[in-house]
């Protein structure tokens, strides 16, 4: 009898551990510090604020997803971001404005304080692609910016900015890093553009 029971026991607790699900590793962008300081003075006496970025649904959620052949989408079963990527974008193009002191000052879209000037952000894409058969993979970053005036909410200045990135590791960690990297030129790119508009 003591048996039976013990091997009762031993079939559930084998059943429970097989139905365990796997860690989930969570991913957080993590851009190097740019140090873009404006050269620029026709915006030192404006104030800028940065609108939440509008992305599809799918970057406003935790998911890590990635393309393969082109046209069919997945999601990394055991990875995800630890913050929503259109969080996480407008997050960093804050601080890369705060630091870049374009701007008498810069504050995000839940700002009660007033501005001049109004900065709208799209992210177009922000995607690990893999090949066919999965032998090699790269990033994109396609983000596209509006620049407007608050008073008359008129459109000052348009542009897009794009970065692409080969993956070294084929997996979700390759990818974030591969990522980190694209963004930081995107961002870049968006700094020296607002630097000349500020002129």
């Amino acid at each position: 009898m003591i048996k039976i029971i013990l091997l009762v026991v031993t079939l559930i607790i084998s059943i429970g551990c097989s139905t365990t699900k796997p860690p989930v590793a969570e991913y957080k962008l993590s851009v190097t510090t740019l140090k873009q300081i404006s050269s620029s003075h026709g915006c030192k006496t404006k104030s800028l604020k940065i609108s939440q970025a509008f992305s599809s649904s799918s970057l406003m959620s935790l998911k890590m997803s990635y393309v393969q052949d082109k046209h069919k989408i997945y999601s990394y079963s055991q990875a995800q971001w630890n913050n929503s990527v259109n969080q996480e974008v407008t997050s960093q193009m804050l601080k890369v404005l705060r630091e870049s002191k374009l701007f008498k000052n810069t504050q995000n879209s839940k700002s009660r304080s007033k501005s001049d000037l109004i900065l709208e952000i799209t992210i177009d894409d922000f995607m690990q692609y893999f090949t066919e058969n999965s032998t090699k993979s790269h990033v994109k970053v396609l983000i596209s910016m509006a620049l407007i005036d608050s008073k008359t909410s008129k459109v000052i200045a348009t542009s897009n900015f794009k970065a692409l990135n080969n993956v070294d590791s084929l997996d979700a960690s390759g990818g974030v890093t591969a990522l980190d990297i694209a963004l930081g030129d995107v961002l870049i790119q968006s700094i020296n553009y607002l630097n000349k508009v500020c002129e």
